[in-house]
């Protein structure tokens, strides 16, 4: 069941560019879609989230993916070409799906919009002496054939090509969407893997600059994996934090998860697959046995590790002059009442808020997101900061797949100015 939000309705008068941007989130359990509406152009535009759509996926989907991936704890996966194929048409499927029905569920007519931005967690593979190598998921020609509209996808490449980590990708589209001139903002993504992006006040090319991004440490991962040894598998997250105000914190395993090299490593810091949390379970297990801790114990000491990691690259990694204002929270964590009194023990004199309160939501913030990439690609406008994900230089992210020849010399007039000029009727199919 597709489930549908409006945020605004397009009327004639309306010279806003539309774009559609989609996103398959790291689990690869579901498709989230938003229809943006952008007026003007470069890193300085106005942006409004016209409509968003929500599909999830298939068991046989996902099942498709973590085998792939590996994450289905198969060792690095199976690459089968033929699963690959069948991975890459069903979620060409769905995509069709919201990408057609998102524009008339917002009353825009589909020609009206220019471009769909397609984003997908893909298969990742490291190469000796080489920079990673990715497989996106994204079947480009099957989805412009299906909906007749432009498609840009594969962000990461060019920044691969130039050296970089290939994410994150989205800091320059989160800045523009959540930009306040007058306020620094913290966006915390308390998710799998916990991210800190650091959204500067101001407009222009000045405060893009200072536009910083990366993983902090393990996130929601790491406590649903306790949660669920706690329960026997009755609970998949501890909800509100209510298992771990239960336990106690062990300093000693607190300090032990703190020493860890990974903490160690500078920025730029980022992994497709995120942090992983097995690796801070591993000895955690063993040494509570040694010493009788529970595993609520766990549970409370991990919570407090997260908050503390995040205290920690706010204090460590952010620049001196670097004023944080306001931390928007986003992810399942926002909802762990004890997670969140922590976070705002460490960041003592900043105003925390759920992402929510801006007006756009951590789901919809995902897909506009994207929709903004494929924005500043038709822009001509380099995405990648070097400073965000390692690249020698900043490149103009994503490739163009043209859609129906009417819906692609649409864009081409767009892009060029052209005026609108009469062509032959097949030129229309």
């Amino acid at each position: 069941m597709v489930k549908y939000h409006r945020f605004d309705t397009p009327h004639a008068a309306d010279f806003r560019r539309y774009a559609i941007g989609v996103l398959v989130p790291s689990a690869c359990d579901r498709i989230n879609a938003a229809l943006i509406g952008v007026t003007g152009a470069g890193i300085d535009p106005q942006v409004e989230v016209v409509g968003f759509a929500s599909e999830p996926l298939s068991t046989e989907t996902t099942g498709i993916y973590r085998q792939l991936s590996g994450e289905s704890g198969a060792g690095g996966g199976s690459r089968s070409p033929e699963l690959i194929v069948r991975l890459r048409s069903q979620l060409a499927e769905v995509e069709t799906l919201l990408v057609n029905q998102l524009p008339v569920q917002t009353g825009l007519a589909q020609s009206r919009v220019l471009a769909v931005g397609v984003h997908d967690p893909a298969l990742w593979a490291t190469m000796d002496n080489s920079s990673p190598g990715f497989l996106g998921l994204c079947d480009a020609a099957q989805l412009a054939e299906s909906t007749g509209l432009n498609v840009i996808d594969g962000f990461a490449a060019r920044d691969l090509a130039q050296g970089g980590q290939g994410g994150p990708l989205t800091a320059l589209a989160e800045w523009i969407l959540l930009n306040d001139p007058d306020r620094c903002r913290l966006l915390l993504d308390l998710g799998r893997t916990t991210r800190l992006t650091y959204l500067p006040a101001g407009r222009g090319r000045d405060a893009t600059e200072r536009i910083l991004s990366f993983e902090v440490g393990p996130g929601m991962r790491l406590l649903d994996l306790i949660t669920r040894r706690l329960t026997g598998g009755e609970h998949d997250f501890d909800r509100g934090g209510r298992l771990a105000v239960q336990g106690r914190r062990i300093d000693e395993l607190l300090d032990h998860w703190l020493a860890d090299p990974y903490f160690e490593r500078s920025i730029p810091r980022w992994h497709p697959r995120g942090v992983r949390p097995q690796r801070f379970l591993a000895n955690a297990l063993q040494m509570a046995v040694d010493s009788g801790w529970s595993v609520r114990d766990l549970l409370c000491t991990a919570t407090h590790f997260v908050a503390e990691t995040i205290g920690r690259a706010v204090r460590r990694r952010l620049p001196d002059d670097a004023p944080i204002d306001q931390a928007l929270l986003m992810g399942g964590g926002q909802h762990n009442g004890m997670l969140l009194r922590e976070i705002a023990a460490r960041l003592e004199g900043i105003e925390l808020a759920r992402i929510d309160e801006t007006g756009i939501s951590g789901d919809v913030l995902g897909p506009a997101s994207i929709g903004v990439l494929a924005m500043l690609h038709l822009d001509q406008v380099p995405a990648n900061r070097p400073a965000v994900t390692g690249a020698d230089i900043s490149r103009v992210l994503g490739r163009l797949t043209p859609g129906s020849p009417l819906n692609w010399q649409r864009l081409l007039r767009q892009l060029t100015g052209s005026p609108t000029s009469v062509r032959p009727l097949r030129n229309a199919l």
